[in-house]
C-alpha cells in the first residue's frame, strides 16, 4: 500500500505555521509588555477575575491544528498504488528529434525546436495506450527514453531536449537511424513507425543503407520538416538567454541555415511512409493523428497502478472537530475550575496555619 498526496506544492503553506507560532510568542511578549506598563499583574487579576490566559494558548493552539489539518486535506492525502498487470492494445511509435544547432533558428515561430517539442507534446494525448519513445539527435543520436507507455516521462525528458544535450553537433541521421533499429521490441506483433523530426540537414550522409535495417523489422518511417526554405541564422545565446551572435564558418561569415525537404523526402520513401511540411500545428497534428489512428495494434501487458483513493476526509474532520471545540471554549474561568483552585487555596491556608501553631 503506497501514501501520497495528490497536490504536494500545498504541503509548502505548512512554513507559515512556524511562522505563525513566532508572531504569537511576539504578540504575548508585546501584551505583556503593554500590561506591565498599565498595572501590576495583581491589580490586573482584580480588574479581571474571570480572564484564564491559560485557555487563550488552548484556544490558539485549537486554531494551529485545526489549520494545519485543513491544509493536509486541500494537499488530499490519498492511499493506493497497488501494482496490477492490465491488458491493453497499442502500438509502438518513436519520435527521432533533431536538437542540433540550426533547430534554434527562428524562421519558425518561437523557433524549430520549440515547434517541434510542441507537435510532439499535443500528439501524446492521442496516444494513450500506445508505447512511445524518444531519441534524440544532432552529431550522435542519443536514447531518451526507451518505449513506454508512461507519456509524462517523455514530456519530462521532451522539455530538457535542447542543443546543449549533446556534445556532438551537426546532424548525423545514420546514427539515428541504428539506434531506431535497436528501439523497438520485436515480439509484439503491433505496428511499429518511426517519427523523425527537424530540418533535413545532414551533415554525414550513408543513412541510406541503415534504413534496411528498419525496413527488416517491418518498421515504417513518417518524416516532419521545421523550418522554411528561405532559412535563417543560427543564434548564439549566453547563459541568460540572450543573442550574442550567429554561427559563422570557417571564413567567418554568418551560416544560413535552411529546411532540406529533399532528404526528409528520400528518407520517408526509402521507410515506406509519408513527409509532412509543417506550416501550422493544427496541420502537422492532423498528419500524425491520420498516421496514428491507421496504425494496427496489438494486446500487451503492462503494470499500472490502481487508482489511489482519497482519504481528505480524514484531515478535514478533525480540523473541523477541533474548530467546534475551539467555539465551545470560553476564555473565562469555569465555575469548576474555580472551586477547585478555591478548595485548593483554602486547603494550602490551612496548612499554613497548621505549620503556624
Amino acid at each position: 500500500m503506497m501514501f501520497r498526496f495528490e497536490h504536494n506544492e500545498l504541503l509548502h503553506v505548512l512554513w507559515a505555521l512556524p511562522i505563525l507560532l513566532a508572531w504569537r510568542f511576539y504578540l504575548l511578549w508585546w501584551a505583556r509588555k503593554q500590561r506591565a506598563r498599565f498595572a501590576s499583574s495583581d491589580a490586573l487579576l482584580r480588574l479581571a477575575p474571570q480572564r484564564d490566559r491559560s485557555k487563550s494558548w488552548i484556544k490558539f493552539s485549537l486554531q494551529w491544528l485545526a489549520l494545519a489539518a485543513l491544509i493536509l486535506a486541500l494537499a488530499n492525502p490519498q492511499q493506493g498504488g497497488k501494482v496490477e498487470n492490465q491488458t491493453v492494445s497499442g502500438a509502438q511509435v518513436v519520435f527521432a528529434l533533431d536538437v542540433s544547432r540550426s533547430m534554434m533558428v527562428e524562421d519558425v515561430t518561437p523557433n524549430r525546436l520549440e515547434r517541434a517539442k510542441q507537435l510532439i507534446s499535443r500528439m501524446l494525448p492521442y496516444m494513450s495506450n500506445d508505447q512511445v519513445g524518444l531519441i534524440a539527435f544532432a552529431g550522435k543520436a542519443f536514447p531518451s527514453v526507451p518505449l513506454t507507455p508512461d507519456k509524462s516521462s517523455l514530456l519530462l525528458q521532451l522539455k530538457q531536449s535542447d542543443p546543449g544535450s549533446i556534445s556532438a553537433q551537426g546532424t548525423n541521421f545514420s546514427s539515428m537511424i541504428s539506434l531506431a533499429a535497436t528501439y523497438f521490441n520485436q515480439s509484439i506483433s503491433s505496428d511499429k513507425i518511426l517519427i523523425v523530426v527537424g530540418d533535413g540537414e545532414d551533415h554525414e550522409g550513408g543513412w541510406k543503407d541503415r534504413v534496411d535495417d528498419l525496413r527488416k523489422q517491418d518498421i515504417r518511417v513518417f518524416t516532419i520538416g521545421i523550418g522554411t526554405e528561405k532559412g535563417g541564422l543560427i543564434p548564439v545565446r549566453n547563459a541568460r538567454g540572450t543573442v550574442t551572435g550567429y554561427v559563422k564558418d570557417d571564413e567567418g561569415s554568418a551560416v544560413v541555415s535552411r529546411l532540406e525537404p529533399r532528404t526528409l523526402q528520400e528518407l520517408a520513401d526509402y521507410g515506406d511512409g509519408e513527409y509532412h511540411h509543417l506550416t501550422s500545428l493544427q496541420g502537422g497534428e492532423q498528419f500524425l493523428r491520420d498516421v496514428i489512428s491507421g496504425l494496427g495494434r496489438s494486446e500487451f501487458e503492462r503494470k499500472v497502478f490502481t487508482t489511489y483513493q482519497s482519504q481528505y476526509q480524514w484531515p478535514l474532520s478533525i480540523a473541523f472537530l477541533l474548530l467546534i471545540i475551539d467555539w465551545l471554549l470560553f476564555e473565562r474561568r469555569t465555575r469548576w475550575l474555580q472551586r477547585l483552585r478555591a478548595i485548593n487555596e483554602s486547603h494550602s491556608e490551612a496548612l499554613s496555619k497548621t505549620k503556624d501553631v
